[in-house]
């Protein structure tokens, strides 16, 4: 059962969609602009913002941060088209907390003005400068939800390219499949109050911009995995997206990529977004702070016996 938290936000969430206007992108901007100015920010970090290959990103820093933890760096998500840096900032900024660290959140391009694959392109040279100005530390790569195809998208770049992984990918209720065909949209359309396929489907047409909704690097699951680091994945049991996660998973996991698919019941997509609000999101920062940690320790090991 969710919790009384829980299930206060989804009924708001309800009443917002029978009241909702016709779709308008503008407006969707500017809703979607508002999101994390209602939602509380962790105790200890301090943002400022910074450049990096070109991109401006916000950086959520933990007060007692000596440079030497994990560097958590956020892809957020938006349907490509939506949010920014400043909407997640308390998002990373939860993650970064239970690290004592800092989390680097860009703000790449968005579409219809940039569609694919500007975001990509950028977020791989951002991705790549901080590797290169932080070669000493473990590199986190988060995305969630639209982000997640971004995120994994630059996983898949960097393999081809013979870049070394992030010590974790994490991915957050990903949409990991622009073609919109899997059955959990249909299954569970009455039971997301976050998102719809109708709407979905107008997002995917301005990302992509006439490419194949199964390009492997707007797609990644329909891409080669071979080869890809490990990855963790958080997805929600009532997300129309939730297939995407499940289907992701079997074939990576077919691929020989060490990949673990926990999926949260009686929940929505991106319930996570709601960390200071809902202990179910509380627990999942808490459940993804232990995966990075897994996952350090086990580099840290492997590496001293290689």
């Amino acid at each position: 059962m969710p919790s009384p938290e829980a299930a206060k936000l989804w009924g708001e969430f309800r009443e917002q969609r029978r009241n909702a206007a016709p779709f308008n992108l503008a407006n969707e901007r500017e809703l979607a602009g508002n999101a994390g100015e209602v939602l509380p920010h962790p105790v200890g970090i301090h943002y400022h913002r910074s450049h990096r290959a070109g991109l401006e990103m916000l950086v959520a820093r933990h007060e007692q941060s000596d440079g030497t933890g994990p560097l958590l760096i956020w892809v957020h998500g938006g349907a490509f088209t939506l949010m920014s840096a400043h909407t997640h900032r308390h998002f990373a900024g939860h993650a970064a907390v239970e690290h004592q660290t800092e989390a680097l959140i860009p703000d790449y391009s968005l579409a219809p003005e940039h569609p694919f694959p500007t975001a990509l392109d950028e977020l791989t040279a951002f991705y790549i400068a901080t590797a290169a100005s932080s070669p000493e530390r473990h590199l986190i790569l988060v995305g969630d939800s639209a982000g997640g195809a971004l995120a994994l998208a630059l996983a898949m770049r960097l393999r081809d390219e013979g870049l070394s992984q992030p010590v974790l990918l994490a991915l957050l209720c990903p949409w990991l499949d622009l073609s919109l065909t899997n059955a959990s949209l249909k299954h569970n359309a009455d039971l997301d109050v976050v998102l719809d396929a109708k709407t979905l489907h107008r997002h995917a047409a301005a990302y992509l911009a006439g490419i194949s909704d199964t390009h492997e690097l707007a797609s990644p699951t329909h891409g080669n995995l071979a080869g890809l680091g490990p990855i963790y994945i958080q997805a929600a049991e009532y997300d129309v997206l939730v297939d995407d996660s499940i289907i992701f998973a079997r074939r990576a996991q077919e691929a020989g990529v060490a990949v673990t698919l926990e999926i949260a019941a009686e929940l929505p997509h991106c319930y996570q977004f709601f960390a200071g609000v809902i202990p179910e999101a509380d627990a999942a920062m808490t459940g993804l702070a232990q995966r990075i940690r897994s996952a350090i320790s086990s580099k840290v090991i492997g590496s001293r016996t290689a």
